[in-house]
């Protein structure tokens, strides 16, 4: 929490060199499609994104799922398995 800001130091110092990357243990989506949550307001870039769904292994999901990754999802959307959050969660 520390790393994040999120909690003071009482002591010592911290410094990071580059940035931080974030990927909580308890996944969330927001409600809007699967795209969405995985560009959270970033511009598309289709080969990055392609690259982003092969490494985080959404292919087969978005094959298995009716609109891909233009499928609703988070309030009254689409329901999905804890590893489907899991790895949309890994591709924001």
């Amino acid at each position: 929490m520390a790393l994040l800001s999120e909690l003071p130091l009482e002591t010592g110092s911290i410094d990071v060199n580059g940035s931080i990357g974030y990927v909580p243990q308890e996944p969330w989506l927001f409600h809007g499609t699967v795209r969405q949550n995985i560009l959270f307001g970033k511009d598309y870039d289709a080969s990055w994104y392609e690259e982003v769904v092969e490494a985080c292994a959404l292919t087969l999901d978005f094959n298995e799922l009716e609109h891909g990754d233009f499928t609703r999802v988070g309030d009254r959307g689409e329901t999905l398995s804890g590893g489907q959050k899991a790895r949309i969660n890994l591709a924001r």
